[in-house]
């Protein structure tokens, strides 16, 4: 599936949405035509819409990670928001859902399928 970048600009924000597959193919096309790079140089703050991602893979949560550490680099923020059940997944397998700090909305349908238990158990 191609994936799709929507791009729009508020006062103090740009509010980026991705739809489809957060994989390889993507980023490559995403690195070649990215908005990010002249966004991240006006110092705006970028909220990025992942509830349209229907698959994500190791690459996806590196390009997820390098914007994390860009914007902590550049001085403004990067928030997460909407995250789709694949996303939702990935971050509670590898743990990372403290490492972007973002509030996280779990559908009531989808509870059953992350769990965020990691650092909460007693280790004896």
């Amino acid at each position: 599936m191609e994936p799709v970048q929507n791009l729009k600009e508020t006062n103090s924000s740009f509010e980026v949405t991705w739809n489809g597959y957060l994989t390889v193919p993507f980023i490559k096309e995403w690195k070649k035509q990215s908005e990010i790079w002249t966004v991240s140089s006006q110092g705006k703050n970028i909220e990025l819409d992942l509830n349209g991602i229907e698959r994500v893979d190791s690459a996806g949560i590196q390009l997820l990670i390098f914007l994390k550490n860009l914007s902590q680099k550049n001085h403004f923020s990067i928030k997460l928001k909407n995250h789709s059940l694949p996303i939702l997944k990935i971050l509670d397998l590898l743990g990372l859902v403290s490492f972007f700090g973002d509030r996280v909305k779990v559908k009531k349908e989808h509870s059953n399928e992350v769990e965020f238990r990691y650092g909460t158990r007693k280790i004896n």
